[in-house]
């Protein structure tokens, strides 16, 4: 079975699409050595470097445009928000069945398979008849980097004379939230150590970085540009700081617990489930005055270390890692 993976990613856009894409193709590829995977990646062509899977047909392409011929398969898997109509009808075209991985998309009644990694949705079940919807924590996709912290380990790192926490806006940082958290948790009074993560798209300047950390003098700080190490550093965390999406699920996973914020209203779906069961902090719509709540919260989170003890506990055998299996399971129950 042939499997054509197309996903967008870049700077602009972030890297969650593409971070998800590489992990559901390794994944597939272990779970069955029959299955072929072609993947095409739609927008900064040097972010290919992070598919290292030799076993993975690669093509990067910076537009739509530049699809030319297009390869018949088996299926089609689409991880990205948007498509040109005149796009996914010739790729529909040349393959047998279709299936979208991202929870926002433009086009959801060509697409005959949908896989959520929550319960919620963005869009009405009813308004599309025809596709089919798998929507849950089981079919959340997680990359195998993300190692599950023990409780031992966690407890440990809780008993630091300098909380650990972890920030974390994604591999592009479009909007550098990543500047404005730095000067905004600057006040905070906790005696914390920030772990600064920067990803593969991060383009701003790391002079105005290593500046704002040396006007801190309440906290160290720590830059760190990382890939595949990422979750190697987040076990020693107690707490980490996202913008929402991918990472955040990864977070309940392993057991670490999260303060979340999103782009916009409409976003906000995808932490409903995970703070209903209290295992991550929806600080909803993203602000600058955020960041101060964001502050108080950790000041209290300092003097209250069981209120993170329960989170990490809250999270267990929430998600199982086996996302990428159920979905490749069920593509091959619709394509026979």
């Amino acid at each position: 079975m042939i499997i054509s993976i197309y996903c967008k990613a870049s700077t602009q856009i972030g890297l969650g699409h593409l971070i998800r894409s590489i992990s559901f193709a390794n994944q597939i590829l272990f779970f069955d050595k029959e299955i072929s995977v072609n993947f095409y990646l739609i927008g900064d062509v040097s972010l290919s470097k992070l598919i290292t899977n030799k076993s993975i047909n690669v093509k990067a392409v910076t537009s739509e445009s530049d699809f030319v011929e297009i390869i018949a398969t088996d299926v089609l898997v689409l991880d990205m928000t948007d498509i040109s109509l005149s796009l996914l009808n010739k790729l529909k075209a040349t393959s047998k069945v279709s299936a979208i991985l991202s929870p926002v998309f433009n086009y959801y009644n060509h697409i005959d398979l949908y896989f959520g990694r929550t319960k919620y949705l963005n869009f009405d079940i009813e308004q599309f008849p025809n596709l089919k919807v798998f929507a849950g924590f089981e079919y959340a996709i997680i990359q195998d980097n993300c190692k599950k912290i023990s409780a031992g380990t966690f407890e440990q790192n809780l008993n630091s004379t300098h909380f650990p926490i972890a920030i974390i806006m994604g591999g592009g940082d479009a909007t550098n939230k990543t500047l404005e958290l730095l000067r905004g948790l600057k006040h905070c009074t906790v005696s914390a150590t920030f772990w600064v993560m920067l990803g593969e798209g991060y383009k701003h300047s790391l002079d105005d970085l290593i500046d704002e950390i040396r006007r801190d003098t309440n906290h160290e700080i720590i830059l760190a540009k990382t890939n595949s190490s990422m979750w190697s550093i987040l076990q020693n965390c107690v707490l980490c700081i996202l913008p929402g999406g991918v990472t955040s699920f990864e977070a309940v996973y392993a057991g670490l617990p999260s303060i979340n914020f999103f782009e916009n209203k409409s976003q906000e779906f995808l932490l409903k489930e995970i703070a209903e069961h209290k295992a991550a902090y929806n600080f909803g719509e993203y602000n600058l005055e955020l960041i101060t709540e964001i502050s108080k919260l950790i000041e209290e989170l300092f003097k209250n270390r069981k209120k993170l003890l329960q989170m990490h506990v809250n999270s267990k055998n929430l998600i199982d890692n086996r996302g990428s299996y159920r979905i490749l399971e069920t593509i091959k129950k619709e394509i026979l």
